[in-house]
């Protein structure tokens, strides 16, 4: 009895605590943090030239996540006087350069040489440059940076100089403002609350009319745990999709729909009833949670290592083509949220962006995903960092779609959790979750219907009609969401001829009635909306990279009548020599030091390898090959069964092969199997099946490449910088051990089950 009482009293205070301890820091976290202002009004302020009070373009207006308390007692001054020739030079008066300032900032500085902003030093005139990352246009723009050791402490002058006379020759400047180290930290600690919590609200508004679908199935007739997160995902994807035509022919209507779905959705969970009851829901959860605890914990590690040098709501959604690689990339990453943006706006859609690409260049699966929840979204967030988190969590399904595989297949879940510990720290796969094309959605797909197959043919039963439905559904969704997964579709169709005789011609006959009620409306927009739609046909079944005025057939024919049989094998013997890379197994983080550095010119290079090349982006998992060659010489000197550590391992591989070889041959060529052009699923199924192998070997060879991988991630990719982001770099500490203590409870997570396999 005194035992019962006292653990009582424990946890009651154990409780207490921790109220106390979430009080205290949301108390830290979220009262207002703002700036001490510095040489506010116009006195003691100097100008040469055009520098005045308010001269800015016209239409220059506060970024949105700077709110009114933010903005007490600045004073804002531009070199826009009436026109963008204008010149000038504006001086501020003396203060003490404090450890952090802080300042708003518009205009193109940044993008253009004549256009600077300086402290400089009173006493020996030293100028140390503002570190602005980038032009902010017509916004202003807060950045907040640690001064630099040479004029800290100092009494030093803000300078602007203003010597450009092109189009957007201007920029803007406000008084300095201090901020303290300890409101430097707040700040930081809100912003990555701010940050995680809105990619959990916008990965569980994703999944929220996908669950209730769910339950509501299973509330009428038991579901596998296979099927119900291939539901959860299809279902809300789907709905998307309807999303984006709702909002195509109307902003009102789009909007109706969006709130209707979610309202509804909630209706359904808070109040239980026969179409819904609370065991549905139970049930559901339980069968789906395992996938999509893995995905939330995996997006929330990947955000806080792609945010650690950058203030989240700063960067703007072009941030990872600078975040990781000197070299200017393509914006197919940023496509989706400027498809949207105009859609949701109603402005025209031609011209589009990205030079003479079009708006029907790309499937827009990921389009009405994030129509779908901006009218939700839009009241508290700010659009482009809710955009790349939203994004990021649809490309972490990736993780479901190898869940599916391995419940397919009947394998252990616990090696799931170490393939998937594994994998998630893979850097290709981490930056193809942050560079959010949606490559690695279409994969998670195409997961979805093999896996389906898998299932059926693993059991030598007949494919039911909600089965055949399902597989419609993902095969339509895996086309709007990139056109690169087709070529996973030649191992597909290999199994369906195997399998024909598990499932009937109607069944057959409903699944490409599905498909083509995906297909057909995105088919007539690219036709009739903004023709033609076919380039990217044209770019990998052609290689014809110009805009062209021929059909896809055409532009196919007149390419291979234009060579001869002998260069044509040629091309496509390149193309397969192409995917091995000029370097088979990459450094991988190990020779990545200089005189105890990072050498930021290697992991450069080793980034660009595991990016762009198929053997680098398998990255540490092609140990596998080693690892099956030393199986089958062991297997042939005893002449008995190996008992692999994952079934099937040898068929995910080859069945990857037979859609990397028509992906080589359908491919023009030469030289053109690089990864961006590639079906992920296919380096997921090699992934797999290669762990397999690797997982076969004693328990101490796998964590011995764990740890490698683990030196690969954030040597090469998280802690290197680029030299695009050269200027000096804000490390968010909240972000950083973020992202330690997630890999931490990931690794754990891993160990665990491979000491219990």
């Amino acid at each position: 009895m005194l035992g019962s009482l006292g653990l009582r009293k424990n946890k009651a205070l154990g409780l207490g605590l921790a109220v106390a301890a979430g009080a205290g820091f949301a108390l830290f976290v979220f009262l207002p943090v703002r700036a001490g202002n510095l040489a506010t009004g116009a006195a003691g302020w100097t100008s040469q030239g055009c520098f005045e009070q308010g001269a800015v373009y016209p239409t220059t207006r506060f970024d949105k996540q700077i709110s009114e308390n933010d903005r007490r007692g600045v004073t804002l001054w531009g070199s826009h006087c009436g026109n963008d020739a204008s010149t000038g030079e504006l001086r501020s008066p003396a203060f003490p350069a404090p450890t952090i300032l802080e300042l708003f900032y518009a205009g193109y500085i940044g993008s253009k040489p004549g256009l600077q902003l300086f402290l400089e030093r009173e006493d020996n005139h030293v100028r140390a440059a503002v570190p602005v990352a980038r032009p902010a246009g017509e916004a202003w723009v807060k950045l907040r940076w640690w001064t630099a050791p040479e004029v800290r402490g100092a009494q030093v002058r803000l300078v602007a100089v203003d010597q450009d006379t092109g189009w957007g020759g201007w920029l803007g400047v406000s008084n300095p403002r201090r901020l303290t180290v300890m409101g430097f930290w707040r700040e930081q600690a809100k912003t990555w609350a701010r940050t995680m919590a809105t990619y959990l609200f916008v990965l569980a508004l994703f999944l929220l009319p996908g669950f209730v679908a769910a339950s509501v199935l299973t509330a009428r007739r038991p579901i596998p745990a296979l099927y119900l997160v291939m539901v959860v995902i299809a279902a809300s994807a789907t709905l998307g999709y309807i999303s984006f035509w709702a909002f195509f022919f109307s902003k009102g209507l789009g909007r109706v729909l969006s709130f209707s779905v979610y309202v509804a959705a909630i209706g359904l969970l808070a109040i239980p009833n026969a179409w819904n009851p609370r065991t549905a829901m139970k049930a559901t959860f339980d069968a789906i949670r395992e996938p999509f605890l893995y995905v939330t914990l995996a997006g929330l590690c990947y955000m806080s290592f792609y945010l650690i040098f950058r203030d989240p709501f700063s960067p703007g959604i072009s941030y990872s083509s600078d975040r990781f690689f000197a070299e200017l990339l393509p914006g197919d990453n940023i496509i989706p949220a400027i498809f949207a943006e105009r859609i949701y706006m109603r402005q025209p859609v031609r011209p589009f962006c990205c030079g003479d690409w079009l708006s029907s260049d790309r499937p827009p699966l990921q389009t009405g995903i994030v129509l779908l929840e901006r009218p939700v979204v839009s009241w508290f967030s700010y659009p482009e960092l809710s955009y790349e988190l939203l994004a990021s969590a649809l490309q972490c399904f990736w993780i479901c779609g190898v869940w599916c595989v391995f419940t397919s297949l009947g394998i252990d879940r616990r090696r799931f959790r170490q393939v998937t510990g594994f994998l998630i720290f893979s850097g290709f796969l981490f930056y193809n979750s942050i560079y959010t094309w949606p490559k690695l959605l279409a994969s998670a797909f195409i997961l979805f219907v093999l896996s389906i197959l898998f299932d059926v043919m693993k059991a030598n039963r007949a494919l039911t009609n909600f089965e055949a439905a399902l597989a419609g559904i993902c095969l339509g969704l895996t086309l709007m969401s990139h056109p690169g997964a087709a070529f996973s579709l030649a191992v597909l169709g290999i199994l369906l001829w195997r399998a024909r005789r598990l499932f009937t011609r109607r069944q057959a006959a409903v699944a490409l009635l599905i498909i083509a009620s995906f297909y057909v409306p995105w088919s007539c927009y690219q036709k009739f909306v903004d023709p033609p739609g076919n380039r990217l046909l044209k770019i990998h079944l052609a290689g014809v990279v110009p805009v062209d005025p021929r059909t896809a057939w055409e532009a196919i024919r007149d390419s291979y009548h234009n060579h001869t049989l002998g260069e044509i094998i040629g091309y496509k013997w390149s193309n397969i020599v192409f995917m091995g890379g000029p370097k088979f197994f990459d450094s991988y983080g190990l020779t990545d030091f200089q005189g105890g550095r990072i050498d930021n010119t290697a992991t450069e290079d080793s980034r660009s390898l595991q990016r762009v090349f198929m053997a680098n982006a398998l990255g540490l998992v092609n140990v596998g090959w080693l690892a099956g060659l030393f199986l089958l010489a062991k297997w042939l000197r005893q002449r008995r069964e190996v008992k692999l550590a994952i079934p099937y391992a040898g068929w995910l591989i080859a069945a990857a092969l037979v859609n990397l070889v028509f992906w080589s041959v359908v491919t023009f060529g030469p030289n053109e199997t690089q990864t961006a052009h590639s079906s992920y699923a296919d380096i997921l199924l090699l992934s797999i099946g290669l762990l397999g192998f690797v997982l076969t070997l004693p328990r101490v060879f796998f964590l011995l490449l764990l740890a490698w991988q683990l030196l690969n991630l954030f040597v090469v990719w998280v802690w290197s910088q680029p030299e695009r982001m050269a200027q000096p770099i804000t490390l968010e500490w909240p972000m950083l051990l973020s992202g330690v203590g997630l890999t931490v409870v990931l690794v754990w997570m891993t160990v665990h089950a491979s000491r219990s396999a």
